[in-house]
């Protein structure tokens, strides 16, 4: 009856619904959005002509920045993905009797446990990712923070192609 659930849980796709909005989120995920399309940056200054070797470090540093954040932005999504995972699994094995016989995946290997077993261990596990994903959220705003100071001190203003 377990290994039919389990089974049924998984065949029916539950694993693949994912909710727009965490609750545990404190940011949109729009917000995260890093175009993936190449720009080019002006520089804003008095001046006319800057160095083109000035220009190219800019461009070079600017698109590190992005970089990095789209980075982060994968991250948090996978992050996300993974906890949104663990509370569906935790919200289905939570009504069951405690001795009732469930299947975890340990390094790719089905083990059979019992909810008892496996349930602390759940909400351990999506503790910590919860943690970690307020974590990368504070990472990702601080070097968006960065990148807008950044931005600021050489007169950066990004114009899409």
């Amino acid at each position: 009856m377990g290994v039919r659930c389990i089974k049924k849980f998984y065949s029916s796709g539950l694993h693949q619904h994912r909710k727009a909005t965490a609750p545990h989120r404190h940011l949109n995920f729009s917000s995260f959005h890093v175009p993936t399309t190449p720009c080019q940056i002006a520089i804003m200054s008095s001046q006319k002509q800057i160095d083109p070797k000035k220009q190219q470090e800019l461009q070079h540093q600017y698109t590190n920045f992005k970089n990095t954040l789209q980075q982060l932005a994968q991250k948090i999504g996978d992050i996300e993905q993974e906890a949104e995972e663990h509370k569906l699994v935790i919200e289905t094995l939570d009504p069951l009797a405690a001795d009732r016989k469930c299947f975890r995946m340990v390094n790719g290997v089905l083990v059979e446990r019992t909810v008892k077993d496996v349930l602390p261990t759940l909400k351990t596990n999506s503790d910590g990712l919860k943690q970690v994903l307020e974590d990368m959220l504070k990472q990702y705003k601080s070097k968006q923070g960065e990148l807008d100071t950044w931005k600021k001190k050489n007169n950066i203003q990004v114009v899409q192609p």
